[in-house]
């Protein structure tokens, strides 16, 4: 080890760094002289140097010298110190890769208005917790005056929460703040609430409907592979089988008011949650087709002969 004694302004040149930053370092107690010269001078060893060296790296890494302070007198460990670091700094990277998102969104729109930002700007600031907790507040609000099951809402809000990628792509961006303005339209969770409370009405069964719509539409993407129309002997079949099994799990009859109501439903809402799968197409970055909105309007078509 360097045994030398250096007076401040050796110091200086020697780390680059000015004897007023050396001065405050030392003043904020990270930096004591080794002595004091008979002047007054503070005087500096090669320990000091050394000492001086891990200050401006810790600096560099952004860590704040209270604690550092901590780190000198052995009260905190480095490796605690750097990893909350990284995980902060991890955290800033990825909120300006959005920053940088929105902007390359917002250069897209010719013109913007201020709605347009409003909108755009809203992934620089929507935490994924905070994305989760509106999809959550959204269910919350169309369940609100159904008997819903707790474990259906779960599903369907895990189903429903994407996750914005760290590096989002103008189309990404685009696909989340439209997700975000279907769960803030207040007239279509009001539309869901109708429906919902018509639905689960205290006789619907959602195992058995999920367990006949599983194995409906294996059938339809099946009769959809093989080229099968929806108005063929098989889709006419394959639509009389669906009417029965769901109206079972509703406990309702498979009558035409039957036929009507689910035709009125596929008519309110088939395009908003064909979009919003869609969305979440794009947020995964599946370049996959949706299958699904293909299946709703084959088994719909095919029900208009089901009777």
């Amino acid at each position: 080890m360097d045994d030398r004694i250096y007076t401040i302004g050796e110091l200086s040149k020697l780390s680059g760094i000015t004897v007023r930053k050396l001065r405050f370092y030392s003043d904020k107690g990270l930096l004591p002289p080794t002595v004091r010269a008979e002047s007054g001078y503070r005087m500096f060893s090669g320990a000091d140097l050394e000492r001086l060296g891990l200050i401006l790296a810790l600096r560099d890494a952004g860590v704040s010298l209270a604690e550092i302070g901590k780190i000198l007198s052995n009260r905190l460990a480095i490796s605690a110190v750097l990893e909350l670091r990284l995980k902060a700094l991890e955290a800033e990277i990825k909120s300006k890769r959005r920053v940088a998102a929105a902007l390359r969104a917002a250069i897209r729109v010719p013109d913007p208005t201020t709605d347009d930002l409003r909108r755009i700007w809203t992934v620089t600031k929507l935490s994924q917790t905070e994305f989760r907790a509106a999809i959550e507040h959204f269910f919350d609000d169309v369940a609100s005056q159904a008997n819903v099951s707790p474990e259906w809402k779960k599903q369907m809000i895990d189903a429903s929460t994407p996750d914005l990628p760290d590096d989002p792509t103008p189309e990404q961006v685009d696909a989340w703040t439209e997700i975000m303005a279907f769960v803030s339209d207040k007239e279509y969770a009001a539309e869901l609430r109708n429906s919902m409370s018509s639905m689960w009405d205290g006789e619907f069964d959602p195992a058995a409907y999920a367990e006949a719509s599983n194995a409906i539409f294996a059938r339809v993407r099946e009769a959809i592979d093989k080229g099968e129309t929806p108005e063929s002997e098989t889709g006419k079949a394959i639509a009389r089988d669906w009417l029965v099994s769901s109206a079972k799990a509703m406990n309702r009859t498979p009558d035409k008011a039957f036929l009507e109501w689910h035709d009125n439903q596929y008519r309110k809402y088939h395009s908003r949650s064909a979009r919003y799968y869609e969305l979440l197409r794009i947020l995964r970055g599946d370049r996959q087709p949706d299958t699904i909105s293909e299946e709703w309007s084959w088994i719909n078509a095919a029900m208009a002969g089901a009777l």
